[in-house]
């Protein structure tokens, strides 16, 4: 039961900013991501998410401000490194899957907070009546959930490219724009990373007769609602298996580890050959 000094904090959630921020996380996620497919939407969520979430949790609890907002960025800093994986994989719940895609400019999100601090204090609301409240609480929850939903489908198609395992590495070396690890040669398994809603792609290389055979075997789907699985290995094929078949036209930049990492692509066009 919130006190009567917490009850008088929830006009937090009535007043514009909070407002905005949580439409914009709904749009961004049901609208802008899926139609989009850049960087810029996935900004966008980082950037709302942490002005809004700061907001319903002062509500609520409004003499733990300032813990809030400390707390709130540790934790987004904890979310968004390699650190939090163990605890993505270790989430056994079939009926709500969370993910996320590891990029260190995602942090510069953090210059909000401040801007969030301060409108805290000095907020004020658009609705009044206590059941419009309760019910903005509730919306805020499912948006909080949704910009963190994942959706994996299992495939197991295989792609024949006639060029040997260690030109094709080359070619996925020459995407990067980062340094890789040393290990990147010797390794088997990569996870590619696309966009914000079709995060990441797993993948298994083996050499047979003479040319490398490229396996898809999962597609990590980041937004709320998942478009077929056929539209989604079109999308792997046109954003990935073409560029490596006609060599990575220089326009096409990509991050690339191996084993459990991040290959970022941007979109360039060509003819899939699948076997």
């Amino acid at each position: 039961m919130l006190g009567r000094n917490e009850r008088g904090h929830l006009h937090i959630l009535a007043s514009p900013g909070f407002l905005v921020s949580v439409s914009l996380l709904f749009l961004n996620d049901f609208v802008f991501k899926p139609s989009l497919h850049n960087a810029l939407s996935g900004k966008l969520s980082d950037f709302s998410g942490l002005f809004v979430f700061p907001l319903f949790w002062t509500a609520l609890c409004p003499r733990r401000r300032s813990s809030i907002y400390l707390l709130t960025a540790v934790l987004f800093v904890f979310w968004k490194s390699a650190y939090s994986q163990p605890l993505i994989d270790g989430n056994n719940l079939s009926f709500f899957v969370i993910g996320r895609s590891v990029d260190y400019t995602d942090l510069l999100a953090l210059v909000v907070l401040p801007l969030s601090f301060r409108y805290s204090l000095r907020s004020s609301p658009v609705l009044k009546k206590p059941v419009a409240l309760y019910v903005i609480g509730i919306v805020s929850i499912f948006a909080f959930a949704a910009t963190s939903y994942s959706t994996k489908t299992a495939y197991n198609s295989e792609y024949g490219l006639p060029i040997s395992k260690q030109e094709l590495l080359e070619r996925m070396r020459r995407l990067s724009t980062h340094d890789v690890l040393d290990s990147f040669s010797q390794a088997a398994d990569f996870e590619i990373s696309f966009d914000p809603c079709i995060g990441s792609a797993t993948i298994f290389m083996t050499v047979k007769n003479d040319q490398t055979l490229v396996t898809l075997k999962e597609i990590n789907y980041r937004c709320p609602r998942p478009p077929g699985k056929e539209v989604m290995q079109e999308y792997f094929e046109k954003e990935f298996i073409n560029k490596l078949v006609h060599g990575m036209p220089n326009r096409c930049k990509a991050v690339i580890q191996a084993v459990h990492s991040t290959f970022r692509l941007s979109k360039c066009e060509g003819k899939t050959i699948k076997r």
